[in-house]
């Protein structure tokens, strides 16, 4: 294979002020794959190359810098570089923020290109790595190419952009010495001192096992583990394990053969080393809002030619709305694995690190039930299900998914999830409120089919990772539906003391092991926190039980008493956060009905209620409502209670 190389911006200089070469390279590298970029980069070192300074090029014998090279080498040829995908190695942890103003990424406008690129082209903005995580659109994914390409994990980040027809003048002395300098940094970074920084870093070289499975569970697909549903906390690195549970136990890859799972955030790379493409038919659920970038996603799939994955995405608003659910379907031979989780599909969600002396950062929760096949081998009727299969199988539907799915769920018996309630919110303006209510309507109408309601005291305590414009209203419309009713006109309630919001302080995020540089998906902005109608009140410090860990949950927890005294407990765990984006936005009107319920994100959660027989020894004192300690056995709670008020500290804040 004949191949013109030129070098410039620099380069040359390793190459004895040569900028061009006409070089003869064989088709196929040392292992009889075909020859790339890296191959060509090893061979320029070994024939070519007289300058001893390789480490420009390769450090530990890695080409770890293909982007930059291959950026270098466009544009020193006047050639519109080849699109990169962005950086598997990189989590995306700069924003979880689902709430009413996350327009951000519209703000940003990149433009760095090269003289006389091409319309069709895209451009690639280099940029320098920060001192601890690199930041990607928080509606961004890791691209399908990146499955078949071996790139390394210390790469910088590349962001990607909207074909452009404008020109720019890109400084290449500039982007040169840049170069030079993130090598400078990615060397010293490898290299680290014996006395480790107290503060780790997200992105790390290599990944680090995870500890093996405490399950003593066969990989012969046994009787169903959960078969009444369990709360889990994630696995954390370097934590001592409890009621947690890890990604790989929980998958359970090796008896996996269906794999749906949507996510609004996504490694890629990472997910498809927990999961073989070739063994599990696979489908994801992602988030995307414009047609350009799903197209993106389809022509990176198409290209790669990855078997037995496709992808999907959930219609919404083009501007305002996101695919936020967390939930996994996975079908083996003998049972249906319901996940339901606060967890996006990067390792660090899941308590995994990049190294084998980082500890975990990031602490999530997961709901998990195990369905068996239904005994008699035929698909069931949707009208034959529970509330809660009902309502998982209208929001699939909702969400277009293949109807293969949607069938394949009713060949599993959701007879054992009656205590159980599914919780939605569909985009959009949804036409079906009435049978199938969605939103804070179907948080109440959970509330209704648990017999949760009839309620004479009740106490909320909600734990988030983002808080969006919330206001009273808000939370006294959350109120009204955890008690299973509308919110029509209501009299006003005092909920400084009955509605508690669990949101780390900034001295909680500065003291934390991640430290700041690890709290891009914890979301409150400044604006929102200083609107004179901000319930500050009713903000508690959520420090962690799992000291130093931040807090990616989205957990609501309810204690109460029926108006027959009788005491009730129950808890959501989902992907909802504190916003109108999460539950919907209404309206009382003139009349004193509710108007038109508008929701701009895809969510779903899991009400499991706290089992009577642990109510009945409930000693509730006169007009008293149940302690926190109530769900021990049910779930884990992951955070210290009653919370302390803030007391004149800051929240952790987001200043755009």
């Amino acid at each position: 294979m004949t191949n013109s190389d030129s070098s410039s911006g620099g380069l040359e200089l390793l190459f004895a002020n040569q900028k061009k070469y006409a070089l003869t390279i064989p088709s196929k590298d040392e292992s009889g794959a075909p020859s790339n970029v890296a191959f060509l980069v090893r061979y320029l070192c070994d024939n070519v190359m007289k300058d001893p300074r390789k480490d420009l090029f390769v450090l530990d014998d890695t080409v770890y810098d293909d982007e930059d090279l291959r950026l270098a080498m466009a544009l020193s040829m006047q050639q519109s570089p080849p699109v990169a995908p962005t950086n598997k190695a990189i989590v995306d942890l700069t924003s979880d923020n689902e709430s009413e103003d996350d327009d951000a990424d519209l703000k940003r406008a990149i433009a760095l290109s090269m003289q006389d690129i091409p319309q069709s082209a895209k451009c690639i903005e280099p940029t320098s790595a920060p001192a601890a995580h690199v930041q990607l659109s928080s509606n961004t994914a890791t691209p399908m190419a990146q499955l078949t390409q071996a790139v390394p994990k210390s790469m910088p980040n590349t962001k990607q952009t909207s074909p452009t027809s404008n020109k720019f003048v890109l400084n290449r002395k500039a982007m040169e010495a840049e170069r030079l300098a993130r090598l400078e940094e990615r060397k010293r970074k490898r290299s680290p001192s014996a006395d480790q920084p107290s503060k780790q870093l997200l992105k790390a070289p290599t990944p680090a096992a995870v500890n093996k499975s405490t399950s003593s569970q066969s990989q012969s697909d046994p009787v169903p583990q959960y078969p009444r549903g369990a709360i889990k906390r994630t696995f954390a690195t370097k934590f001592r394990r409890t009621d947690d549970i890890t990604i790989d136990e929980l998958l359970q890859a090796s008896m996996v053969n269906i794999a749906v799972i949507s996510s609004f955030q996504w490694d890629a790379e990472w997910l498809s080393r927990k999961l073989s493409h070739t063994k599990v038919k696979q489908h994801w659920i992602m988030n995307a809002r414009d047609a350009e970038t799903q197209a993106r996603w389809r022509r990176d799939l198409a290209e790669c030619g990855i078997p037995n994955l496709r992808i999907h995405f959930p219609s919404m608003n083009a501007a305002v709305g996101n695919a936020h659910s967390k939930y996994m379907l996975l079908v083996s031979e003998k049972k249906l694995r319901v996940v339901v989780s606060t967890a996006n599909m990067e390792m660090e969600y899941w308590g995994e690190v990049r190294n084998d002396w980082q500890p975990g950062v990031l602490e999530n929760s997961v709901f998990v039930i195990d369905l068996p096949r239904r005994v008699d081998v035929v698909v069931g009727s949707v009208e034959d299900l529970t509330p809660f299969g009902k309502e998982l199988v209208h929001f699939l539907e909702a969400q277009q998914l293949d109807p293969l799915i949607v069938k394949g769920v009713l060949k599993f018996d959701f007879s054992q999830t009656g205590h159980l309630a599914f919780v939605h919110s569909i985009s959009g303006s949804p036409s079906d409120t009435v049978s199938h209510p969605t939103g804070l309507p179907g948080l109440a109408k959970a509330v209704q089919d648990l017999q949760l309601d009839q309620v004479g005291s009740i106490e909320l305590d909600y734990a988030a990772s983002s808080l969006g414009a919330i206001d009273e209203t808000l939370l006294q419309r959350i109120y009204f539906a955890a008690q299973g009713l509308p919110f029509t006109a209501p009299k006003a309630v005092d909920l400084q003391e009955r509605f508690r919001i669990y949101y780390p302080t900034e001295d909680t995020i500065k003291n934390s092991l991640g430290g700041p540089d690890c709290a891009g998906v914890i979301s409150l902005r400044k604006t929102h926190y200083s609107s004179p109608s901000f319930p500050a009140e009713c903000l508690r410090d959520y420090i962690s039980t799992r000291k130093g860990m931040i807090s990616h949950n989205k957990l609501l927890f309810a204690r109460g008493r029926h108006m027959n005294g009788k005491p009730f407990a129950w808890v959501y765990v989902g992907s909802a956060n504190i916003s109108e984006s999460a539950w919907g936005a209404q309206k009382v009107l003139k009349s004193g009905k509710m108007g038109k319920l508008t929701m701009r994100n895809w969510e779903c959660g899991v009400i499991v209620p706290v089992p009577n027989e642990k109510l009945e020894a409930v000693d509730l004192g006169e007009g008293g409502v149940p302690r926190m300690s109530v769900f021990e056995g049910t779930i884990e709670v992951p955070f210290q209670y009653p919370g302390d008020p803030y007391k004149g500290r800051m929240p952790w804040l987001q200043s755009f």
